[in-house]
């Protein structure tokens, strides 16, 4: 008899964002969508059963059109994440972690991170999940909030489908907050996000892991 994984969420130390945050000020722009407020690079790693880590090659990311309609069936090709940070023992602990939750740690497998910025003004919202409502296409979805500054807005939602107009889960991921969902069972979005200071510029980090 097995418990059926669904979601999790938990804290991280607060060692972990602190230390990973000046990486994103060095991110390229996501050529894809919106990018002059839209900002990336990415990773793939494999995680074997004795909790060794192994970044592989780098390679474009696609998905397919049937969960990404904004740029499904595209290959992007983002650039790849900074040696240093992936190196750290603060992004291996999140590695760890979500290959802890997930079962992974057991079973070995691969995982992809994407490190994502999204800035806004007073005046303009931006999306942070401009596919909507959505799968990902993987088995285990995980985000992992780095930043929150300046911001209104971008709060983490869960659905049991792709049209429920109320979600499952809404809450506001903060800095070290990590929340892993099954994937193929629920759908999530991030709401629009405003800068909260009218003349500064609204951030939000996150680091968004996929198996």
């Amino acid at each position: 008899m097995q418990n059926k994984f669904l979601i999790e969420a938990f804290q991280t130390p607060d060692a972990v964002s602190q230390t990973l945050l000046p990486y994103f000020s060095r991110l390229s722009k996501d050529p894809y969508v919106d990018s002059d407020v839209r900002f990336r690079s990415y990773a793939r790693f494999a995680i074997d059963t004795e909790g060794e880590i192994m970044r592989l090659p780098h390679k474009a990311f696609m998905q397919s059109s049937d969960v990404n309609r904004v740029v499904g069936d595209v290959e992007r090709h983002f650039a790849p994440m900074d040696d240093g940070m992936v190196t750290l023992p603060e992004f291996a602990h999140l590695l760890r972690s979500f290959s802890a939750a997930t079962g992974l740690e057991h079973t070995g497998g691969e995982v992809d991170v994407h490190q994502i910025r999204v800035t806004c003004s007073a005046q303009d919202t931006s999306a942070p999940a401009p596919e909507g409502i959505h799968q990902d296409g993987f088995r285990f979805v995980g985000i992992f909030c780095v930043q929150r500054q300046n911001i209104a807005g971008g709060f983490t939602q869960i659905f049991t489908s792709p049209v429920e107009q109320h979600p499952h889960l809404n809450t506001v991921l903060e800095p070290n907050q990590f929340v892993i969902i099954d994937d193929q069972r629920y759908y999530h979005h991030i709401s629009e996000t405003l800068s909260s200071e009218s003349g500064q510029e609204g951030v939000r980090d996150v680091l968004v892991f996929t198996a």
